[in-house]
This record gives C-alpha cells, sequence and structure tokens, in this order.
C-alpha cells in the first residue's frame, strides 16, 4: 500500500481589486490605518486578501469643503463568484460605519470613506454597485496612489490609458506624505 498525501493544493481562482481609502475628519490616519485593519480581516469574512498598500497622500477636498483627505489606495485579491463585489461593498460598508461614518450629504466630510474602485475586468451597474467607480478617473487622489501601488492593474475599456487620465484630473496632484507608521508597499503573504 502506498501512503497518499494530500494531494496538489488547488488554488481558487481571484481577481485583482482596488479599494480606496480617505478620511478628512477627527485622527484621519487613525481611522485609515483601522480601515487598513478591517481590510485584513475580510480574508476570514468574504475571502478578500490584501496584498498592497499605497503611500499615503493628502490632498484637498473634491466638490465639498472641509480639512484636507488623506488617501491611500490598496490592492486585494478577491473570490470570482458573482455576489463576490457586492458582499465586497457591503463589508466595506460596515467598516465605514465601525468608524463613525455618517452621510449628511454627497461628499460630505468623513471619517472613512471606502470605495471599491475595480474588481477585475467586471464592468457593474446596478442601484447599489458601479465598477469601475464612475467617478475615478477624474480624481487624482485615487489614480496617483493606484499607480503607485500597481501600475500594471488593467481598466475595463482603457487597459494600460487609465494613467493617462491623471494628468487631465483637476486641481494639484495629490501630496505624498511620508509617514513611517504606514505600512506601504506589498504585504508578506
Amino acid at each position: 500500500m502506498v501512503p497518499v498525501g494530500p494531494g496538489p493544493r488547488v488554488v481558487a481562482p481571484s481577481e485583482r481589486v482596488v479599494v480606496a481609502l480617505g478620511a478628512n475628519l477627527g485622527d484621519a490616519r487613525g481611522h485609515l490605518l483601522a480601515g487598513l485593519q478591517g481590510l485584513v480581516a475580510l480574508q476570514g469574512q468574504t475571502g478578500h486578501r490584501l496584498l498592497a498598500v499605497s503611500p499615503l497622500y493628502r490632498s484637498a477636498p473634491w466638490e465639498t469643503t472641509g480639512p484636507d483627505f488623506l488617501n491611500a489606495v490598496v490592492l486585494m485579491e478577491g473570490p470570482c463568484d458573482e455576489s463576490a463585489p457586492l458582499t465586497l461593498l457591503k463589508a466595506l460598508w460596515v467598516i465605514e460605519q465601525q468608524q463613525g461614518r455618517e452621510r449628511p450629504f454627497r461628499y460630505a466630510p468623513r471619517t472613512l470613506d471606502l470605495d471599491l474602485i475595480l474588481y477585475g475586468s467586471r464592468v457593474i451597474d446596478t442601484p447599489d454597485l458601479q465598477v469601475p467607480h464612475p467617478r475615478a478617473l477624474q480624481r487624482a487622489f485615487v489614480l496617483q496612489p493606484m499607480k503607485d501601488v500597481q501600475p500594471g492593474i488593467l481598466w475595463p475599456g482603457l487597459g494600460l490609458q487609465w494613467q493617462e487620465y491623471l494628468a487631465d484630473c483637476a486641481g494639484p496632484l495629490p501630496e505624498r506624505l511620508h509617514d513611517p507608521l504606514w505600512p506601504e508597499g506589498p504585504l508578506a503573504s
């Protein structure tokens, strides 16, 4: 009799996911760090795994007033099943609420904002979810950190041309911050 081992490891197919983080109320960096912790916890909850974190940026409020925002982008991988993007979106809302997010009006200042920018090559247009994010190509505070974290990621319908939109964004580019407490770069697997 020949001993049989566990067999070859089967890896479930996954898709690359981009999530943007922003905060401009209270301890903005603290809220973003808590948001990152919430995203790490999603691996056990939704199967989404954090791969890399962009540098931290400061930007002026976009279409609103208030304090400057701190922004970042994370690269994740997530399940390929049909319900995975909406499952992730709902989990992002929970993380925002845990940080005291309120939505009194569109573009209101916030303790934490988590936007699902891309989910693989999917194009989704439902009342609850639009992917790619419909305004991301107008926002330097999304595109610059996205370029830093994964310049080779493809945008549905644009490929790598999404990077050209950065030059056309209104307003100044966000200011890159060098924060020793911010865990930027690829994460250990």
